[in-house]
């Protein structure tokens, strides 16, 4: 294995996976078109909405065809699997389970980068989707590391939906200054640092003119931990996890 493949569970939503597929081009050290990862992508965006179900389980459920998409992934030969989606994260036991290779986890590693970078006992604060905070899971990849999490109070997380879902998801239009005021009223209440934790939310933090040492956007940190398997995998000729 001289260049292991990364598949991506795209769609979820489309602009939020183009916007993964370019972080990892950008944090790729290469000099030519050759130096670059090999990925492919399945962008299924008939994926049905994960906080629609996670809400209300009589909503479709999304795991089935996450799970379809997984193993198409793999049997059209990638190595490794990322999903470009917090909220999918809800089933990741699920699509885990459906196939053989790794399957990165995007709370996970950001939970770990956030332990490594604020230490233990730190409070981190949670800008995501109304699924993503209900479920409790990325709190629980948080706890496990050792942090406190803070979520916002109701209208926050209105604003944070309203973003999501009728600024990035609809195209419509939406200042990025408001992730920004949001992240800063959960730091006036205490936390250390604030995790953009919805992938809609991380085409937002892309466009702020200045981003604040305090935000940790978790797609960015999922697109370093796939690059660095690639370059790591690339040098040892194996997949190095």
């Amino acid at each position: 294995m001289n260049r292991p493949i990364l598949g991506i569970i795209g769609g979820v939503g489309p602009l939020a996976t183009a916007c993964f597929i370019e972080a990892l081009i950008r944090k790729t050290p290469a000099r030519r078109d050759q130096d670059h990862m090999p990925m492919i992508v399945f962008n299924d965006p008939q994926i049905p909405d994960r906080t629609a179900h996670i809400l209300d389980h009589r909503n479709p459920n999304p795991q089935p065809e996450m799970e379809r998409v997984a193993r198409w992934l793999e049997r059209a030969g990638a190595d490794y699997l990322a999903i470009s989606c917090n909220t999918a994260h809800y089933y990741y036991e699920g699509i885990k389970q459906s196939v053989s290779i790794p399957v990165i986890n995007i709370m996970e590693e950001t939970a770990r980068c956030l332990a490594g970078e604020m230490g233990v006992g730190s409070t981190v604060g949670l800008l995501a989707t109304e699924g993503t905070v209900a479920s409790g899971v990325f709190q629980d990849y948080l706890h496990r590391y050792g942090l406190a999490t803070m979520e916002p109070y109701d209208e926050a997380q209105r604003e944070v939906t309203e973003l999501i879902y009728n600024g990035v998801k609809a195209g419509g239009s939406y200042d990025p200054n408001q992730l920004l005021r949001l992240g800063e009223q959960l730091r006036e209440r205490g936390s250390d640092a604030v995790i953009v934790g919805c992938t809609e939310l991380s085409v937002i933090y892309q466009a702020l003119a200045e981003k604040p040492a305090w935000f940790y956007d978790s797609l960015d940190v999922l697109a370093k931990r796939c690059v660095s398997i690639y370059l790591a995998s690339r040098e040892k000729g194996e997949l190095v996890i």
